[in-house]
């Protein structure tokens, strides 16, 4: 038999171009990802002390009971390259490293994520003036700095942005393609997100576990309302293990109740990653009840990962669902989004959202932590205040060939 010989880096060629092989034997995380990022308060303003205090306000004000467990570095931590081209970090706001940082953050029981660019230059170096950053980027140094992150350092998370990649006109598919299959060389567990400020495409689903799906979040209710609409028609593209990321949550830095209320809410229903973008150390009692609302919590988190769609959106009124366990479990997640500067009554006709109305049912109002009905009426009425929302759990019978089992066949072959 004839042996061939081949180069080490037709090799690594090679081995890049069967992912598959790696990815059917690691186990992630089949629901959205929660914790906190440092972007939305700080932008390029952080340093290690900040980092730690915001992992241990984290632990101290129980976010961690509620299902928050990541601590997630974003732009800001480098330091350029050396005259060997190594990345090197910002060693006057992490004098002890970036590992020291994530060995904090796993002492207390949390994982750790990290920030990079897919193409030379972050995006920090070209719009907060941050030029350390600049030739920080993984272009050219795939291999040596997803080591380094990875490996070396040993986080869990990447997120990877795309401001660099643009000015360089590079192919979307192809770069994050390439650093997917890097990642699943040198750590396949890594949680994996593509940020590039709107949907990637039909290929993000297969290599990513999220990609962002608009610009970056404001804090105002209609930045909130454009994101959700950005996101209206892309539940097709939602499934255990992969989510549309609709940014760092602004809840905690400046809307109303209500607004907060409704942006929290939406990013549940829509299985959004929740990451809290708030400063950890002064968050408020108000706050804390909105982000730590266990029955909306379990909303974003339910293992079947169905993304609420948008049933319906009229006088200002829209109305979102989603099945809960299963199509036809019997069990249906809604909520009204009031867009009205008013107060504003809702209907709900529960046919419409696949439950028998023969059958009794009950309604559970969400953010009351009461059942407010049990009923075999047709319909229900709400008073849905202004900028406000009402979210609800309807338990009973699910009808035959309701719209989540016509429509869920559809999503399978996207598959």
């Amino acid at each position: 038999m004839k042996l061939i010989k081949i180069s080490s880096l037709a090799f690594i060629a090679i081995l890049l171009s069967l992912p598959s092989v790696f990815a059917q034997s690691v186990s992630k995380p089949k629901t959205p990802m929660m914790g906190w990022s440092s972007w939305n308060n700080f932008r390029v303003n952080i340093d290690e002390k900040l980092i730690k205090e915001q992992a241990d306000a984290l632990i101290k004000s129980g976010l961690k009971n509620s299902g928050y467990n990541f601590i997630n570095i974003d732009d800001g931590f480098f330091g350029g390259r050396n005259a060997k081209g190594e990345l090197q970090y910002n060693k006057k706001r992490f004098p002890n490293g970036m590992k020291a940082i994530a060995d904090y953050i796993h002492s207390k029981g949390l994982k750790a994520g990290i920030y990079t660019e897919a193409g030379i230059t972050s995006c920090a170096a070209i719009w907060d003036q941050d030029t350390i950053g600049t030739n920080s980027g993984l272009y050219n140094h795939d291999e040596e700095d997803l080591t380094l992150f990875l490996k070396t350092w040993g986080y869990d998370f990447l997120k990877v942005d795309w401001c660099g990649a643009e000015k360089m006109n590079l192919n979307e598919q192809l770069r994050y393609t390439q650093i997917a299959n890097w990642i699943k060389v040198i750590k396949p567990q890594v949680l994996y997100n593509i940020c590039r400020w709107k949907f990637p495409g039909e290929w993000a689903p297969l290599i990513a576990d999220s990609w962002r799906v608009s610009g970056d979040i404001a804090n105002n209710f209609n930045s909130i309302l454009h994101i959700i609409n950005q996101n209206a028609d892309l539940w097709r593209y939602c499934s255990p293990g992969h989510f549309n990321d609709m940014d760092i949550l602004q809840v905690g830095r400046g809307m109303t109740f209500e607004e907060d209320k409704s942006h929290f809410s939406l990013w549940c229903m829509m299985n959004s990653p929740l990451l809290l973008g708030n400063d950890l150390r002064s968050i408020s009692k108000q706050t804390l009840s909105i982000v730590t609302n266990k029955e909306l919590i379990a909303l974003n988190q339910d293992p079947f990962c169905y993304q609420a769609r948008r049933l319906q959106d009229s006088l200002g009124i829209q109305l979102w669902a989603k099945p809960l366990a299963s199509a036809e479990s019997g069990e249906v997640a809604v909520a009204f989004l009031n867009t009205n500067s008013v107060a504003t009554d809702a209907t709900l006709h529960i046919d419409k959202i696949g439950i028998d109305t023969k059958q009794a049912y009950t309604i559970r109002d969400l953010w009351k932590h009461e059942n407010i009905t049990t009923s075999s009426n047709a319909t229900s009425t709400f008073s849905v205040p202004a900028h406000g929302v009402v979210v609800l759990k309807i338990s009973g019978k699910s009808l035959p060939f309701n719209v989540f089992e016509r429509t869920d066949a559809k999503k399978a072959a996207l598959k």
